[in-house]
This record gives structure tokens, sequence and C-alpha cells, in this order.
């Protein structure tokens, strides 16, 4: 019997995903040619971008794996990115994330815009 409940155990571990991720959680990609500093997410009614999911600035081509936790709800959010040394910033209202596994930031220097390649 005790055989049997470790080979159980085995195979649980195996095919569920480790901690089961929320399907919210995605990757933001920097290919603005510029250093982020910041990158704040929040839900749509929510004006307070506080936390910033950035440990320290984020290099053009560099990622972040953004992570949400269970007391977290609802499939659309916010973002709010800025770049170190500008005051420059910019919002992305609404994305539907449980949809979304990754975002590539673009920056077009003739528009000055900044879009977000959705994957």
């Amino acid at each position: 019997m005790r055989k049997f409940l470790l080979s159980a155990a085995i195979i649980a571990m195996t095919v569920l995903p480790a901690g089961a991720a929320d399907d919210r959680n995605f990757t933001i990609v920097n290919g603005t040619g510029y250093e982020i500093s910041f990158i704040g997410v929040n839900p749509p009614d929510d004006n307070d971008f506080g936390e910033n999911e950035l440990g320290s600035g984020l290099a053009d081509g560099g990622s972040v794996y953004v992570k949400f936790n269970e007391a977290d709800k609802g499939c659309f959010w916010n973002i709010k990115v800025k770049w170190t040394g500008y005051q420059e910033q910019v919002f992305f209202e609404g994305l539907d994330l449980c949809s979304i596994t990754s975002a590539t930031l673009k920056y077009d220097r003739e528009s000055r815009k900044t879009t977000a390649l959705v994957q």
C-alpha cells in the first residue's frame, strides 16, 4: 500500500503543474530601446500603481515575469510603464490578462508612441 501511495504522489506531481499558475501571469519584454524603471499593474477601478514589478531597471531586450496572487480578481488589468531618466509614462488600459501570455513593448521614435504586441 505504501508503494502505491508513493507512486500515486509521484504521478500527481508530474501531471499537475507546480503551484497551478494563475491564468493572468504574463511576461513583459522591453523592446523599446530604453531602460524601463517602473512597471505597475492594477485593476481598472484602481488608480494607485504603488507596487513596482521590477526589482531594478529593465534593460532593452530584457523581460520580467509578472505573477498574480489569489487575492487579485478579474481578467482585465491596466499597466503603467515609466522609463529611466525620462518623465514620459504610458498606460495600457483594460488588457485581458487571462488571454495574454506575453506583451512586447515597442517604441516608435518617429511617432513617439509606445505599443504593446501581445500574444
